[in-house]
């Protein structure tokens, strides 16, 4: 199985709302309206904090100084307060607030007196930095809290507008000491300018920014940021030596001392970003944060997915670099704690395409977001209302307050009103004044616990290892209206050790109608999904039986907020025909038909035949041996599998699809098979084309296509899925298909790959799968290398990183079919620990030799981890154990800690591995000479070597190539 295969350059995000009729505010709101200017030049301050004094509501001016706040009916006693930094904060009491705008003068802010700077002064402006950073624990929320912001995106090329979106943000941010670190954002109203790029789709699509309002959230978000820093983030300590700080002045707004400290970037050094940092004297918390990217750091944005932006310019025809960005992030206090304020981002870029006579064409984009009102889990009482929204979707209306209604937005500007917009409203958020975060469904897990059906469903026990299953004969009819299916299949087993009884399984809401052993009909019981068999007489040793199943049912369907939970998908194709495919990876093959549902048996062959209604096709694993019409307009599709095949490979597929046939031909003629929605032939056929080419790639690492007897089917379906010899890849993308980077190549490779990683050897245990997921994500790069070369694999690497979650180890719990965790780790981490063992193997044709011998020596087997790491040592003749430990049982990286020192033009580097494991001692590369990288063998204990004509800026651990941490001391 895949996680979802996208180009991450500039893609659009897109909120999904629900309109529902309209309700009243449940209480009155009075609407204050005005301008922020300057006391003394008279100019406007854009960007002020208006809200209510000792509340968490309010807004910020405009770009002009306009602004618009409502004022609930419970907050009317209560003051104005505008603040700004470099200024004097003002309050007035609302009820002394007349009718009509206000002109809101604000005086400079005063600069504390000279003695008190020297007394600063003490204490330099870098030990102020680091106890600012050591104290964002205690200075900033760390309980469940939830937001409401109001955000604004506008993106234009040249004089031209690109996007305009206004949006008004309900964001649940859970602890931080939960698991689930993720922000739930729901749009609750928004509108988008209606503007025309019918012209030219694809440059459009192009100029968006990928994940605006997400982004733009996190930024502020500083206890993650310490929680895990960024390797360039100005809150990772290890970057302060980087940079000048300058501590200019001590201010005062009126309540409360606050330090100006600059930033600048030190000659010559690893310098992202510059610009100035406010923070409060006495507590020492971050008040202000306005930094730009130094040319270093617009230089590293641009080479930041490379490849993938390399992809998008030659699909698009059309370069975007950044040449500037300035992020700036005000907060302020409520309660005793720190929260972000509002945020803005400027992007600037240049736009080249020679087709379209483009030339460093100007391309900016300004994001910006203000928070209207906070609660946070930690307050004791709740001043949070829901405030109900009507039915607006459609077209733009002109009275803007309207459609707002209660809630606060950033006054509007004369252009961001102008021209017609779709608007959409939502009134199914959860912002309901308390900020505990509820939880998905409860699953079995770490955190969890296991249950009794866990370990019915996990675990070998005798009732299970009686009996070797060689056969499968399952047949079903689907009644795709009722969503019902009903069938038999036949278990043909060798008894392996004597026995009366026998479990095997099939998820409770199947019924079972009967099971039949010749021409008996058995006893059973059921308990959880395990059905109990009990034969009327003990079973010898060594014989081959058979049993039939009679069942029907309703099977599940998947649960989209679990992690791999399976089902059937009943959905309609384009042209609204029946659409139907199963996919039970880690839910198992017993949610829709009776067997030892265990990754450690799988059936020497088997047999599948399903009928349909008339008209539609079936394609599951294996040949196609016979097609039947049946009476009552009924087709019965019956395939067979000559190989062994776990359970959840065993599939259906059925729909309208058009069918397409070729040949690989090597040494020897593999059939293959194409099935593709009709009206996505051409798109189709653009996909298929890359097959051999592919086929042959996959070959030369890992050995013939596995299963050459029941030859290769690749088809379009619901979900991508990897199912034995009848390989699927999800849905054909509705943009067009010209060339084969427009087409989902990437997830075919990924998902082909599973016929050797998954299919050919397989897991014996759930908690083993990481090593299916992690070959096939590796295997991805061979199709950048195919399209690129080295840099085609450099560039894929070199996106890896971001997908690490790194909470979980890798491998899960045994014996309880655990997959309800952070399988993402098993794809992108499991793919960079193969990375890494394939840099300190520093032998690819080791590496190839290990690859190809593994699919050779254990050809259709099931075997752990264990099993994997023995043959691994044997066949390197070293011991890796400590390795695979590491990376597989334990959530966190290895540690590489340094302390450097210049000395007579040399630099002396003392190092040490920092690991779970007690003996870790991985070799790991450095640059032992400027600009080239050699190798040291560090170990858990203080090593040094001295490095001649190198200085501190020479230095680099090789973190391209080795998935670690790196400390300097």
């Amino acid at each position: 199985m895949s996680t979802t295969w996208q180009t991450k350059a500039f893609a659009t995000i897109l909120f999904y709302t629900v309109a529902i009729p309209s309700l009243l505010a449940q209480q009155t709101h009075r609407t204050i309206t005005g301008r922020i200017i300057d006391a003394e030049t008279f100019t406007p301050v854009p960007y002020a904090n208006v809200g209510i004094a000792g509340t968490s509501t309010g807004t910020v001016s405009n770009g002009e100084g306009a602004f618009i706040i409502k004022v609930p009916e419970k907050l009317q006693q209560d003051s104005l307060m505008v603040s700004f930094i470099g200024y004097q904060t003002f309050t007035q009491p609302i009820s002394d607030i007349k009718e009509g705008p206000l002109s809101i003068s604000l005086k400079p802010a005063t600069v504390v007196l000279d003695e008190v700077l020297v007394e600063a002064q003490r204490k330099s402006a870098v030990e102020i930095i680091k106890e600012a950073i050591a104290a964002i624990p205690s200075n900033y929320d760390t309980a469940a809290t939830q937001y409401r912001a109001f955000y604004r995106e506008e993106t234009t090329l040249e004089d031209q507008e690109v996007t305009f979106i206004e949006s008004v943000l309900e964001v649940d941010r859970p602890s931080y000491v939960s698991k689930e670190l993720d922000d739930q954002i729901t749009t609750v109203k928004e509108r988008r300018k209606n503007l025309d790029h019918s012209a030219d789709p694809m440059l459009y699509h192009v100029l968006r920014l990928q994940g605006g309002a997400k982004y733009t959230i996190r930024s502020g978000d500083f206890i993650r940021f310490y929680k895990k820093p960024h390797k360039h983030s100005m809150l990772n300590e290890k970057n302060l030596k980087d940079y000048e700080f300058h501590l200019n002045r001590i201010i005062s707004d009126g309540q409360k001392d606050m330090y100006e400290i600059e930033i600048s970037p030190k000659h010559n050094k690893k310098a992202y970003v510059q610009g100035k940092m406010y923070l409060e004297t006495q507590s020492l918390a971050f008040v202000r944060w306005e930094l730009e990217s130094t040319q270093k750091g617009i230089d590293l944005e641009n080479s930041r997915n490379a490849l993938q932006k390399k992809i998008g310019t030659m699909v698009t025809k059309a370069s975007l670099k950044l040449s500037y960005f300035k992020e700036v992030i005000n907060f302020d206090n409520h309660n005793h704690k720190w929260y972000v304020r509002d945020v803005q981002r400027d992007f600037e870029g240049l736009v080249n395409s020679r087709s379209r006579n483009m030339k460093n064409n100007l391309w900016k984009t300004n994001l910006f977001l203000t928070v209207t009102d906070i609660y946070s889990s930690n307050d004791k009482l709740a001043h949070m209302d829901r405030i109900y929204t009507g039915e607006h979707s459609g077209k733009h209306f002109s009275d803007d307050e309207l459609f707002w209604e209660n809630f606060n937005v950033i006054h509007p500007t004369s252009s961001s009103i102008s021209g017609e917009f779709t608007v959409y409203t939502d009134t199914t958020s959860t912002f309901s004044g308390n900020a505990v975060h509820q939880p998905h469904t409860p699953v079995s897990n770490r955190q969890n616990g296991f249950t009794r059906a866990d370990s019915l469903r996990g675990q070998l026990t005798p009732l299970r290892t009686c009996y070797d299953v060689t056969f499968y004969d399952l047949d079903v009819e689907v009644y795709i209206d009722d969503r019902f299916i009903s069938g038999s299949n036949k278990i043909r087993f060798l008894v392996t050790e004597p026995f009366k009884n026998m479990q095997v399984d099939l998820y409770a809401n199947m019924e079972i109608h009967k099971i039949l052993y010749g021409n008996t009909e058995l006893d059973y019981t059921r308990e959880f999904n395990a059905v109990f068999i009990e034969f009327p007489n003990p079973l010898k040793q060594g014989t081959e039986e058979e049993i039939t199943v009679f069942y029907s049912g309703k099977p599940k369907e998947p649960n989209k907020d679990i992690s791999m939970d399976g089902g059937f998908m009943w959905e309609k194709d384009e042209e609204g025909n029946p659409w139907v495919q199963v996919v039970c990876q880690g839910s198992g093959a017993s949610l829709w038909w009776p067997n030892k549902d265990h990754l450690s048996d799988e059936p020497d062959s088997a047999r599948i035949a399903v009928t349909v209604p008339k008209g539609l096709m079936n394609i599951s694993n294996g040949r196609l041996r016979k097609t039947t019409e049946l009476p009552g307009n009924l087709t019965r599709y019956e395939w067979y599998v000559t190989y062994p095949i776990n359970n959840y490979n065993v599939t259906l597929n059925i729909g309208k699809y058009m069918h397409l046939q070729d040949l690989h031909i090597t040494d020897d003629t593999l059939t293959l098979d194409y099935y593709v929605m009709p009206y996505n032939l051409e798109k189709g056929k653009i996909i298929f084309d890359g097959v051999k080419p592919m086929l042959a790639v996959l070959e030369s690492h890992y050995g013939k296509y596995p299963f050459p007897r029941d030859g290769f089917k690749l088809m379009e379906s619901l979900y991508p899925m990897e199912h034995q010899s009848a390989v699927s890849f999800g849905k054909i993308p509705e943009h067009e298909v010209k060339e084969p980077l427009e087409a989902p190549m990437g997830l075919v490779w990924h998902e082909v790959a599973h016929e050797w990683w998954g299919n050919n050897v397989s897991c014996k245990d759930m908690a083993d799968m990481w090593f299916h997921e992690a070959f096939a994500t590796y295997s991805e790069r061979l199709y950048m290398m195919d399209l690129f070369g080295e840099e085609g694999e450099a560039g894929f690497i070199q996106d890896l990183p971001d997908q690490v979650i790194g909470r979980e180890p890798i491998i899960g719990v045994r014996d309880v079919n655990h997959i309800h965790y952070d399988i993402g780790d098993m794809y992108g981490k499991g793919a960079l620990v193969l990375h890494t063992f394939r840099n300190v193997l520093d032998n690819d044709e080791l590496w190839l030799a290990l690859q190809s011998g593994i699919q050779c020596d254990f050809r259709y087997q099931t075997i752990t981890t264990d099993d994997l790491v023995n043959y691994i040592n044997i066949k390197t003749k070293a011991d890796y154990t400590y390795f695979f430990d590491q990376y597989l049982k334990h959530a966190g990286l290895p540690k590489l800690i340094l302390k450097l020192e210049e000395k007579n033009h040399s630099l002396v580097v003392n190092y040490k591995w920092e690991a779970d494991v007690d003996n870790f001692s991985m070799p790991i590369r450095i640059t032992t000479f400027s600009g080239t990288f050699g190798w040291i063998h560090p170990t858990t204990d203080w090593q040094d070597i001295r490095l001649e004509e190198m200085s501190y800026e020479d230095f680099e651990v090789d973190q391209q190539s080795f998935l670690i941490e790196v400390e300097e001391l």
